[in-house]
Order: C-alpha cells, then sequence, then structure tokens
C-alpha cells in the first residue's frame, strides 16, 4: 500500500503525542478504509462504520489542525533556550489560533468548550511574575509599560519579591523601581538593545549592564527570572525514568545504583536523529 509512516499511539502523560496519534488516523485514512473493505473480520462493525464515514475523517483533520498549534507550543516550551517572557508571547499565540482559522468549522459548542478552557488556564498559568518577567525582556518592555495597569502591577509584584521574599533593604528595593523607570524610557546605562531575543543573549545582555554598574537592582531581578525553567518537563522525565529503572520487578537496585542509570541515560546518552 505504499505506508510510509504507521499509526502512532498516544501517551497520557504527553499531550503532544495525543495531537501526533489523532494525527497518523488521519493520515492513514485510505489505508484503514483499505484494510476495512479487504479485511472486515479483523475489525469490529462499529470500527468499520466509523472508518467508513468520511465526514469522521473530516472533523478529524479540523480537531488535528486545532491542535497542532498546541503541540507546537508544548515543544517550544520545553526547549532548553525559552524564557518566562516567551511564555507570554505563546499564550497570545494560542489565543490567535484558538479564536482564528484553526477553530474554524468546527462545532459551535466545541467551540465555545475551547474558549471557556483557554481562558481558564490563562488564568491559572499567566501569573503577575510573566508580566514582570515580559517587561524585563528588552524586546518587549514597551508592550508591558504602555499599559498604565500592566506597569503598576509589574512595579508592585517585583517591589514586593524584592522587599519580602528577598529581604532587602528598603534602599534595594527603591534602587530597583528606579531602575526600572529608567529602563522604562530607555535611560542609559537600559538605552542599547540585544541582538536578538535568544536567552544567551539576554543573560549577556544584563550581565554587561550589571558588571559597569553594580549598585542597579533591576540586572538582578532579570538574570534570576531568566535562569527560571518555564516547565518540569526536565525532572518529570528523570522520575519517570527511574520508575521505570526501580519496578515492581526490579526492586533490589541500590539509590545510587539506579542515581547512576538514570544519570547515564538523562546526560551521555547520545540523541538519535529523527
Amino acid at each position: 500500500m505504499g505506508i510510509k509512516r504507521m499509526l502512532i499511539t498516544s501517551n497520557k502523560t504527553r499531550f503532544t503525542s495525543v495531537h501526533a496519534s489523532l494525527e497518523s488516523v488521519a493520515r492513514l485514512q485510505s489505508v484503514l478504509q483499505e484494510i476495512a473493505r479487504q479485511q472486515p473480520a479483523l475489525l469490529s462493525k462499529a470500527v468499520i462504520k466509523t472508518i467508513n464515514n468520511d465526514m469522521f475523517f473530516v472533523r478529524l483533520k479540523q480537531l488535528c489542525r486545532l491542535l497542532e498549534p498546541f503541540s507546537l507550543v508544548i515543544a517550544a516550551v520545553q526547549a532548553a533556550r525559552c524564557t518566562l517572557a516567551d511564555v507570554m508571547c505563546y499564550w497570545l499565540f494560542l489565543a490567535k489560533q484558538v479564536t482564528g482559522d484553526s477553530s474554524d468549522g468546527l462545532p459551535p459548542g466545541f467551540k465555545a468548550h475551547c474558549f471557556v478552557a483557554y481562558n481558564i488556564r490563562h488564568e491559572e498559568m499567566v501569573t503577575p511574575w510573566c508580566k514582570v518577567a515580559l517587561f524585563v525582556h528588552p524586546l518587549y518592555r514597551d508592550v508591558v509599560s504602555q499599559d498604565k495597569a500592566s506597569w503598576v502591577l509589574v512595579q508592585q509584584t517585583a517591589g514586593g519579591l524584592w522587599k519580602d521574599g528577598y529581604k532587602n533593604s528598603k534602599q534595594a528595593v527603591q534602587q530597583l523601581i528606579t531602575d526600572m523607570k529608567r529602563y522604562k524610557i530607555h535611560d542609559a546605562p537600559f538605552d542599547s538593545m540585544p541582538a536578538d531575543g535568544e536567552l544567551a543573549t539576554l543573560k549577556l545582555y544584563w550581565k554587561s549592564i550589571s558588571s559597569s554598574n553594580e549598585q542597579l537592582e533591576l540586572p538582578k531581578l532579570a538574570l534570576l527570572l531568566l535562569d527560571i525553567k518555564p516547565h518540569a518537563a526536565d525532572p518529570e522525565n528523570t522520575v519517570s525514568l527511574m520508575g521505570w529503572y526501580h519496578s515492581a520487578r526490579r526492586s533490589q537496585l541500590l539509590s545510587r545504583t539506579t542515581t547512576a542509570m538514570t544519570t547515564i541515560k538523562m546526560h551521555y546518552q547520545p540523541v538519535k536523529d529523527g
């Protein structure tokens, strides 16, 4: 039949695998229909009826088109160079996809469900700290500072952390707010711009300002936020791998042995292409 890619199974803990699985079903429509025609004994009547229903595949392809941007964003967020500011941008991107062409053709009730689900998750995930992270990203500072409510929220959030979280002095908190105001209007030494928005470039940008202006507090906050990973995929993968090594059938391994095996797997095994 000229099949180059087979059906893909989904994993309950990986959303992207659900999209990949559904996409593989949609891609193999003609193959599945041929199997239903030539080997009906392999399938139940309900499955054969579904496979032969062209509208089912139309809806399935529409659903895949809606899920694709989410899979792309998840992969991007889990990249090593992603920042909290990038997460804010990805949320805006997803909002455009949910309300735009990606949801065209879907039943109105399902589209409404998508809107509600997006809004709930947005409220849960987009915290004031995400806006602070967006503000200290030089390429996006004007986006935050132009909105009065966001600007006030950013100052309050950053000042609160510097005072209550890190127990800095009143002078340090005042210096931070002063730095933010100068940074907002592109006053020196915040008048330059990084070459790009890559994580390494942003860290170099703030370190260069800090090295020549040690009294400034804003670079310290910016570097702190840049060190935050916006996902928990790495520790989740590590715990999952350790659970696979130390299972009910293989429970006699010493903890140091399990740790060593996991370390080798996570850091020294070469990644296969494709």
